[in-house]
């Protein structure tokens, strides 16, 4: 049992932005799809609701790690006091890697922009790591078995 949770501990995200080598991320949450669901009458039946596939969508994700790294914020921020309001879109792969550095999972994930960064919470009193936030959203993923 403990060399299971060994090896889960171990595990790690790593995220390169447009092909480049951007960070390592100890969390990563939101990697979700959904599809959607439409319910159509048809006329007499009065016993069941016929269920048409909808659209996808994608929710934010959400990488967390403890430490700063300055050049994630500044792209939210990139175009703060300006007239142009798009963030750049860039093309996010997610890697997630064992302490081998062996890759188990890719995900790639298209036009991501931040929407959110959160610091870490700075206590005096407390042993925890700080931990900094970056959210994104972006259009669709796509995953890749190594």
């Amino acid at each position: 049992m403990s060399e299971i949770v060994s090896r889960a501990v171990s595990w790690r995200y790593y995220v390169e932005i447009d092909n480049v080598n951007a960070a390592e991320f100890t969390e990563c949450n939101g990697l979700t799809v959904t599809r959607e669901s439409k319910g159509i009458t048809e006329g007499g039946r009065t016993n069941y609701e016929v269920k048409l596939p909808g659209r996808l969508s994608y929710s934010n994700v959400t990488l967390k790690r403890g430490l700063i790294d300055l050049v994630l914020l500044d792209w939210l921020l990139e175009n703060a006091g300006t007239n142009t309001v798009l963030p750049t879109l860039r093309n996010i792969t997610i890697s997630l890697a064992n302490e081998s550095g062996e890759t188990a999972f890719t995900w790639n994930i298209f036009h991501a922009y931040p929407v959110k960064w959160t610091g870490p919470q700075l206590k005096a009193d407390s042993n925890e790591l700080s931990m900094e936030e970056l959210e994104l959203a972006y259009t669709y993923f796509q995953i890749a078995k190594a």
